[in-house]
């Protein structure tokens, strides 16, 4: 009955009713049901049904509360897959990280460290910047809000990101191709490069000109993620 408090307050300005209207009706003091509130006593199960009574709701939602909506359980459900997910890669991330740092000393290869920077890096910024805004609206609750603005722009970075995987994915496969033959061959010069000049350069000015400088804004671009289509006109979660 740790909530009871919580909830007796709850319900109590749902209906707008001050501490003072509830004494009255319950027939004790002020005090009384300030104690209630705080936790600083407990109302027997007579009082608890007096108290449903005068606050028109069922005992078992004065003690154990709301029940959690269909929806929010799903948004729950997903916040959990998602930080284990979370935890999983930064955990992977770690441990490739310090492979490529061995494979570069040992090597003078790059590889492994494109494919870190260039993939794995902005996934985990991608994939922690939902996951914080999924926490922050259950805790918050707050709702995906929709707008022709925000349309666009969730549109336009779903657009940006695949160039962008378009761009990296075939030269990070590459790179780790020939890192792969390196550890097979002694003639590293014959190594086959499968991809055009231009685009190899077009990868690196990304590496160099964006990615360096702001590869935290993949964590704003999951919050545009998380956000999607937002929330029609009209609708809610479930609340």
């Amino acid at each position: 009955m740790a909530n009871v408090g919580k909830n007796i307050r709850l319900i109590r300005k749902q209906k707008n009713m001050t501490q003072d209207t509830l004494a009255e009706l319950l027939y004790v003091s002020r005090q009384t049901v300030s104690n209630y509130e705080t936790g600083r006593s407990n109302p027997d199960i007579d009082m608890l049904v007096k108290i449903a009574e005068v606050l028109q709701t069922d005992v078992n939602i004065l003690i154990f509360g709301f029940p959690v909506p269909l929806s929010r359980k799903r948004e729950y459900i997903k916040l959990g897959i998602a930080a284990v997910f979370l935890m999983a890669f930064v955990f992977l991330f770690m441990r490739l990280s310090s492979w490529e740092t061995v494979w570069r000393r040992d090597r003078f290869d790059l590889g492994l460290m494109f494919a870190l920077h260039l993939l794995f890096r902005p996934a985990l910024y991608l994939m922690g910047g939902w996951t914080v805004m999924q926490g922050i609206s259950l805790l918050w609750r707050i709702n995906r809000q929709s707008g022709r603005i925000f349309v666009a722009v969730y549109q336009g970075t779903v657009i940006l990101l695949g160039i962008y995987l378009i761009l990296t994915i075939p030269y990070c496969v590459m790179r780790l191709y020939v890192s792969w033959q390196m550890t097979r061959v002694s003639d590293f010069s014959a190594i086959p490069y499968f991809l055009p000049e231009f685009w190899q350069s077009a990868v690196l000015w990304i590496w160099m000109n964006i990615l360096l400088k702001f590869s935290t804004g993949f964590f704003l671009l999951g919050f545009v993620l998380w956000n999607g289509q937002g929330e029609r006109p009209g609708t809610s979660d479930g609340e």
